[in-house]
């Protein structure tokens, strides 16, 4: 079976904008990851904070 190639581009990865978009899109990921991490430690650490706050008071002295 013959094939024809075509006369311009003829795959999508082949175009300058789709070039264009996925450096664009490794950078703002690569950009973002800091920020990710940061969001993490203060979702988690607000997180903590708030189940130290809710939990019942301990009394270590003696007697009861």
């Amino acid at each position: 079976m013959i094939t024809r190639k075509p006369a311009g581009p003829y795959l999508i990865e082949s175009s300058p904008q789709y070039a264009k978009r996925q450096r664009w899109v490794c950078v703002r990921r690569v950009l973002s990851l800091p920020f990710a991490v940061v969001n993490a430690a203060l979702v988690g650490y607000r997180d903590e904070l708030d189940r130290m706050l809710d939990a019942p008071a301990i009394y270590l002295g003696p007697g009861k």
